[in-house]
């Protein structure tokens, strides 16, 4: 072998390798923003014209086999690349070594094969267990051995000619491979931390842009492509002012920007209102400053605009309070009283004091806001939790510091509302109104509300829920029962023989029949979460969160007990008094398809057959050939 040895061939090789991987590493954005098969693919391709260039240069042994450094190139595309890569790099080498030919073509072409799997190997075995410098190192390890190891094996099977394998070969293998994963490895470190940057500046809400010196756009980010009405910010690379806003504007801003390049001086929080296409006013504040180069020249002009509308809108909103506190103090129709830094009572006008009747001779400039408060809790003139005086007290005197807002209640019934304004010089404004007409008109208005509430979920007769609002709560308490697991039962009765008993006694009488029939439902009931409804006409429903068939029906049989206990003459009814049928329906966790409607129809279902059954009875609902009736006490 050392006879054919050729070091210019393998310091040739070596520069390929070397070439090619730094070739990909500088010339990869090209494909930045490519699918990663597309880059996988590419990389393939580049790792393989390496391999054959390598070939290109090989030493060539009289038995026909070619030195090279190819198994580090391959071995990087399967690593690097992963299938995707190693495929096109192997299958490009493979093709030009088959094409040059020689007794040892197969055995070159095993070797390319065996280099792009273990490439891809290395990389699937080492991801994520490993630091990647070990897997660098392992990458380098398995290069080095697949020339001897292949040689070697041949050999013993007969296949290849006796020669000694090539320990510099192995050496400059893994030399290669380790450099130039390592190479790869802290390029792709840097890559990651420039698609950060990159990632922060087209991600940024802020409209951010890069100009050259003649103010022509070179970089945005999404924010200012979006706001164009672009679809990629290649669009608006190339592009200046000039084609992006009225001619006026754009000639001052270039303007601006001229000078800025002219004097180096940056431009700092520039505001500007535009109008946008809804016709309302946006602020914005602009900051642009000089880009320089490593030879201190001018290259470029890097400019963020910020949306400051939300900003102005709350300067505005301070300059409306003050306009409105001099509104105040010009018309003077509510108490005012100003103190100073120190809590002094500087000012106050005489409707103030009126307002505070117990402590008013207190209330005189120069007096402190402690002094003050101490004084109403002496005279009981505020309303104050018992036991919390001195935490009150604190909490007083510390608002004139900041912006508050405070509802009181006085001794007489009457209702203050306080507001403190904070100045910029330390001082306060407090404004008092007597809100007391319109805390009396809210809670006018809240037991209205709730009157109202009331009327339109309950049944004028019998004071039960009504069946629009027992239509809400059995879905409510179904939904819930279904996430809980929990069963649910429903009890659907109807009084027996109810339209034969209005018939006879009267539809006054039948009126107080249907309230006690709801007054027997409602005591039969025992939690609170429980829903007694009355469903319409002679028919009454129960939702029973919670409750299994067991618990039902015992619920179900005492209200047809106390019921039938009462005693009301119906000289109709089978047993002389009125009584009721109850059908009785549950919801379980086998049941989760189950909606309200089918809840509903299996109560009626089983109301039903305790009509047929006989009526003053209980029955659950059951499949056809299942049903049972239930009198007293559950069979």
């Amino acid at each position: 072998m050392d006879g054919y040895w050729h070091w210019h061939s393998l310091i040739g090789n070596f520069a390929v390798v070397a070439l090619f991987i730094s070739s990909w590493v500088h010339g990869q954005f090209v494909f930045a923003d490519r699918p990663r098969a597309f880059r996988n693919a590419a990389f393939g391709l580049a790792m393989g014209l390496g391999a054959v260039a390598s070939m290109v240069l090989a030493v060539r042994t009289e038995a026909g086999q070619l030195f090279d450094l190819r198994s580090s190139l391959l071995a990087l595309a399967g690593f690097f690349g992963g299938p995707v890569a190693g495929l096109v790099a192997g299958g490009i080498a493979l093709a030009y070594r088959l094409a040059i030919g020689g007794p040892t073509a197969w055995v070159g072409g095993l070797g390319i094969v065996i280099a792009s799997l273990v490439g891809w190997s290395v990389s699937r075995a080492t991801r994520g267990r490993v630091p990647a410098i070990w897997s660098a190192g392992l990458l380098a390890l398995s290069v080095a051995c697949i020339g001897p190891a292949l040689n070697m094996l041949l050999r013993l099977a007969g296949l290849l000619p006796a020669t000694q394998p090539s320990l510099a070969i192995a050496l400059l293998n893994a030399a290669a491979t380790a450099l130039s994963a390592f190479f790869i490895m802290r390029y792709r470190v840097i890559e990651r931390e420039r698609d950060l940057l990159r990632a922060a500046f087209m991600q940024s809400p802020d409209f951010q842009y890069v100009k050259t010196p003649d103010s022509t756009f070179v970089a945005v980010n999404n924010a200012v492509m979006k706001h164009h009405g672009f679809t990629s910010p290649l669009q608006m690379i190339g592009k200046t002012d000039r084609d992006l806003t009225r001619p006026e504007r754009a000639e001052a801003l270039m303007r601006e920007e001229r000078q800025l390049v002219a004097t180096g001086e940056p431009v700092d929080d520039r505001l500007e209102v535009l109008t946008d296409p809804a016709g309302r006013d946006v602020w914005y504040s602009t900051s642009k400053v000089p880009l320089y180069g490593r030879d201190g020249e001018t290259i470029g002009i890097a400019g963020v605009t910020r949306d400051v509308t939300a900003e102005k809108q709350l300067e505005r909103e301070v300059v409306d309070s003050r306009n409105e506190l001099r509104y105040v103090l010009a018309e003077i129709t509510d108490g005012i009283a100003m103190f100073n830094a120190d809590g002094i009572l500087v000012y106050c006008n005489e409707q103030y004091k009126g307002l505070f009747p117990r402590t008013a001779r207190f209330r005189t400039p120069g007096t402190h806001l402690r002094t003050i408060l101490k004084h109403v809790l002496e005279e009981q003139e505020q309303i104050v939790a018992s036991g919390h005086e001195a935490e009150w007290l604190e909490e007083i005197a510390n608002s004139l510091s900041h912006y508050s807002e405070e509802e009181v209640e006085l001794f007489d019934g009457r209702w203050l509302y306080l507001r403190t304004r904070p100045t910029a010089e330390g001082s306060a404004l407090v404004v008092v109104s007597d809100v007391t007409k319109i805390k009396q008109a809210e809670a006018a208005l809240r037991t209205m509300t709730d009157q109202l509430k009331l009327l339109a979920t309950t049944d004028g007769l019998t004071g039960l829920t009504n069946r629009r609002a027992f239509d809400t709560a059995l879905e409510s308490e179904l939904a819930r029962c279904r996430r809980s697991g929990e069963p649910l039962s429903l009890l659907l009765a109807d009084v027996d023989r109810f339209k034969t008993y209005n018939d006879i006694y009267g539809h006054q009488a039948g009126d107080e029949v249907l309230r006690r029939v709801g007054e027997c439902l409602r005591g039969a009931l025992r939690r609170p979460g429980d829903v007694a409804a009355r469903y319409g006409g002679e028919e009454f429903v129960a939702i029973l969160p919670g409750t299994g068939e067991d618990g039902a029906f015992f619920i179900a049989d005492a209200f047809r007990e106390a019921l039938s206990g009462l005693g009301i003459a119906h000289k109709a009814a089978d047993k002389g008094v009125v009584t009721a049928s109850v059908g009785l329906a549950t919801f379980t966790e086998r049941d989760a398809g189950m909606n309200s409607t089918e809840l509903v129809r299996r109560a009626d279902e089983a109301l039903y057959n305790a009509k047929d059954a006989g009526r003053d009875r209980v029955m659950g609902w059951r499949t056809r050939h299942e049903v049972r009736p239930v009198r007293g006490v559950r069979a």
